[in-house]
Order: C-alpha cells, then structure tokens, then sequence
C-alpha cells in the first residue's frame, strides 16, 4: 500500500511538473538556454584544456615523478603517498569536478590504491579560482574575494590534516614508468563524455531550481539558498541581489562553495560509477569542509 501511494505521488509530482513545463515554456527555454551559456562560458572554456591535460600527463606517466618529488614530504603532512600531491596540485588548477576524474584515472592506471583515492575525495575539492574571483568580483571588494577564495582552499588543508589519523597504512608502490603511445584520440573522448554529463547535470538543476523557487520568487534570501544548494553559480548570482550584511553574504557565499551544491555531487557520483572509488568519502568532506568554512569566515 505504502509502495502504491509512494508511486501515486511520484506521478501526481511528474504531472505538476510537465504542466509547468507547458504553461512556462519559455521561461523554461530561457533558463535552459542559461544552461548552455553558463557551460560553454565558465565550464567548457577551463575544463575541457585541464581535463584533455590531465589525461595525456597520466598517460605520460607524470604523477610517477610527483610521487618521487613529493614522497617524503606528504607523508609527513598527510600521511599520504607522493602521488597526492598531483592530485591536490591539478585539482586546484583545473577546479572541480577534476578531483575525481584524476583519482579514477589514476586508480584504472594503477597509480594509485583504492582506499588512498577514497581519503584524498575528501579533500581534494576546488572550486576553479578563475571561476570564483570572476562570480564573487561582483559580489565583494577584492579584499573580500581574495579571503573567501583562501578560505576555501585553506579549508580543505585542514581537513586533509584533521583526517591524517584515519588515512590508509602507506603501501608501497610498485610504479612503474609503460612507454606507451599517446592516444588523443582517446583522451579527447572520454574528456568530451564528461563534459556532456556536466552540461546535462547543470541544465538539470537549473530546471529544477526555476520550478521549486518560481511559487516563491518575491523571496529572494530563500531563493538564493535553495538555487545555491542545487547549483553555486545560481546561488551566487542571486546572492548579489540580497539587501543584507556583508558579513551574512560572506557567510552564505563560503557554505555554497564549500558544500558545492546537489548539481557538482551529482557530477561526481556520476564520474565515479564503474569506479571502487566512493561518493560517500566526497560527501563527508563537504560537510566538514562547509563546517570549517563557516567557522573561519566568522573568526577573520
């Protein structure tokens, strides 16, 4: 009975959607057509070069020599292997969902242990700096942007030292350097499979956050909370409109980047499927991490 009441209710919230659909069907299309520009403006133009990058340096063996570089030196710090450290370094340049399309790589390369990707999901988020400096300039003062920005990245330094004692037992790494050749070819598929699933997540929530906040648009506090918790750069955007405090729109600005909105785990999850690499590890780094967040925002 439960089963058949759950799935009447399912249908009867498809219909309400479809007949929104219908009824708003060019603010429908307009939000979609958003969709597309926000991806080929601010997603496509960073993600597509680091990604097609990450790829032919991991086919080059590079994280290999990031490993012998850094090995002494994580280990210490994070109580990771070298080979952390090309992961947290490129995951800071190309800004996130990287993260995980890195730590898959490197674990279907052999380069990396399961368990070890597992505790860097947890700390290896960034946002895409460019990305940030240009939203939040529109926001805040410069002085204000640049202390959000280190305030993320900070965050995640500290979570990757608070976890340290759960982190993996060092294994040793049999690495060894394949003279294989280059595919591009290869790389610029699977780098343009990635890309079409992020523009079909954002395109998503984006719908998604036009239907759930369109009965409530005159509330513009929680419209910018509901936008932001499903997709950051909707959040933002409606954050530079809000009559508030600076120090509130600090506060709201840093949860949404920390915690990345349902849109970026959606990303996520989908890169890691076929993967033993976990969702749930990324999940619980982002609620620490907005924890951490809000904490240093209110104490600077």
């Amino acid at each position: 009975m439960k089963k058949k009441l759950k799935d009447l209710s399912f249908c009867f919230m498809c219909f309400l959607i479809i007949t929104f659909l219908i009824t708003h069907n060019k603010i429908v299309a307009t939000t979609l057509i958003d969709a597309v520009n926000l991806f080929l403006r601010k997603v496509f133009v960073s993600l597509f070069p680091m990604l097609i990058i990450n790829d032919i340096l991991i086919q080059k063996n590079i994280p290999i020599y990031f490993y012998h570089l850094f090995k002494s030196i994580f280990p210490k710090i994070f109580k990771t292997s070298g080979i952390a450290s090309y992961v947290l370094i490129m995951s800071l340049l190309s800004g996130t969902p990287s993260n995980a399309y890195i730590l898959k790589e490197l674990v279907n390369n052999k380069q990396i242990k399961t368990d070890e990707a597992n505790h860097l999901l947890m700390f290896t988020y960034f946002s895409n700096p460019l990305f940030l400096s240009i939203t939040l300039s529109a926001i805040f003062d410069t002085k204000t942007v640049i202390k959000i920005i280190i305030i993320h990245y900070i965050s995640n330094i500290i979570i990757g030292i608070l976890i340290r004692k759960k982190a993996p037992p060092l294994s040793s790494y049999n690495l060894i350097i394949r003279n294989e050749n280059l595919n591009i070819t290869s790389s610029i598929k699977k780098t343009m499979n990635v890309l079409l699933m992020i523009l079909g997540t954002i395109a998503f929530y984006m719908l998604l956050n036009l239907i759930v906040s369109y009965p409530i648009k005159e509330n513009l506090l929680f419209t910018t909370i509901t936008s932001g918790f499903l997709e950051i750069t909707s959040g933002l955007h409606h954050l530079e409109y809000l009559h508030i405090t600076i120090k509130l729109k600090e506060l709201i600005a840093i949860s949404i980047i920390s915690f990345g909105g349902i849109s970026i785990h959606t990303q996520v999850k989908a890169i890691l499927e076929e993967s033993l690499i976990k969702y749930k590890y990324f999940l619980k780094g982002r609620i620490i991490h907005t924890i951490i967040s809000i904490i240093l925002i209110i104490i600077i």
